[in-house]
């Protein structure tokens, strides 16, 4: 089995909802999507994904792996000396926005045209969010 690895630094962000805006005098809506952030960060990962890709796209079936990690808020630490130490009451795991879902649309969208023809091309896909430093996206591709 071939294997593609790479890492993106930088919070992950979520592809959002899409929003019609209307202006005035305008004939038809135009689409944008509700994170602004989003599109930048797609970016980032269709660089990390140029760097490490080598080949032609792939075109057969693929399995893809993210793991999307972001630092914990403050009110997860303690206080004074304590303030490099998680608290026992903080969350082991991230149950909070963004849904990971939206997340691996964003990541997958991006690497569309870049690793592989088509996302469609993906049939297993493992998702994992959690919370770790720095924020970072790490990515695995497999294929036969």
């Amino acid at each position: 089995m071939n294997e593609l690895a790479f890492t993106v630094f930088g919070r992950p962000q979520a592809k959002g909802s899409k929003r019609a805006l209307q202006g005035v005098g305008q004939r038809f809506p135009v689409l944008v999507d509700q994170n602004r952030r989003a599109a930048p960060w797609a970016g980032e990962v269709r660089a990390a994904a140029g760097q490490v890709m080598t080949a032609e796209l792939l075109r057969g079936a693929v399995a893809v792996e993210f793991d999307f990690f972001f630092a914990r808020p403050k009110g997860h630490y303690g206080s004074g000396r304590n303030a490099d130490k998680v608290l026992a009451s903080a969350p082991r795991h991230m149950t909070v926005m963004p849904d990971i879902d939206k997340l691996a649309r964003c990541a997958l969208d991006a690497l569309t045209g870049v690793v592989f023809k088509d996302d469609a091309q993906v049939c297993d896909l493992s998702l994992r969010k959690g919370y770790g430093s720095p924020d970072r996206l790490e990515v695995r591709v497999m294929w036969t």
